[in-house]
């Protein structure tokens, strides 16, 4: 345990659990695919599943690290209430930051994801939290093999650097984003025969 008294393997066990979930429900298509092929479900089976199954495996992969509110922030750890219960990332011995980019109605929403040595991952969302990561980031050691890594995206993001970045990573995140869905969807469709 560390001193927020939230034990990594515990968060970890968690996550992996709530991903394991995320992946069979994205998988759900393919799998209802096979049993419509064996005559235990209809083809349009398959189709149900992506239309139920893959938005909300959307959301669950994007939410699941992500903080839901602050219970502690200090200059050394942030502990945060996230979808899959409490998670407290160590800022002295950050692993990497990366910028996880989600689009909804209202354009394009942003969370900074941190990773610790102890394998937890927290998407960071509030200024506390953000303000408190750039404190660590700006104090972190200056040896290339103990700094962390921080994405391009990230540093535009948290304001250490180039804003440009920052509008890029959203354009390629937007394109990834729909091709992907456009993948997705024209092979489940293809395997249901439409």
């Amino acid at each position: 345990m560390d001193s927020t008294g939230i034990a990594p393997a515990k968060a970890r066990s968690r996550a992996r659990r709530a991903s394991g979930v995320t992946a069979l429900l994205l998988l759900s298509p393919f799998g209802a695919w096979l049993l419509a092929l064996a005559d235990f479900l209809p083809a349009e089976a398959a189709v149900l599943c992506a239309v139920v199954g893959s938005p909300v495996a959307g959301f669950a992969l994007l939410e699941q690290c992500q903080e839901m509110r602050v219970i502690r922030c200090s200059m050394t750890h942030i502990t945060a209430r996230t979808w899959t219960g409490q998670r407290s990332v160590d800022l002295a011995r950050i692993r990497d930051v990366r910028l996880l980019t989600t689009f909804y109605y209202g354009g394009a929403y942003h969370a900074v994801l941190v990773r610790d040595q102890n394998g937890v991952r927290l998407g960071l969302t509030s200024v506390r939290s953000k303000r408190a990561l750039v404190r660590a980031l700006r104090n972190a050691p200056s040896d290339v093999q103990s700094r962390p890594s921080v994405s391009s995206a990230a540093r535009a993001h948290l304001g250490l650097g180039a804003s440009r970045t920052h509008t890029l990573h959203t354009v390629a995140s937007f394109l990834a984003l729909t091709i992907s869905i456009c993948l997705y969807n024209g092979l489940v469709f293809k395997l249901a025969g439409f």
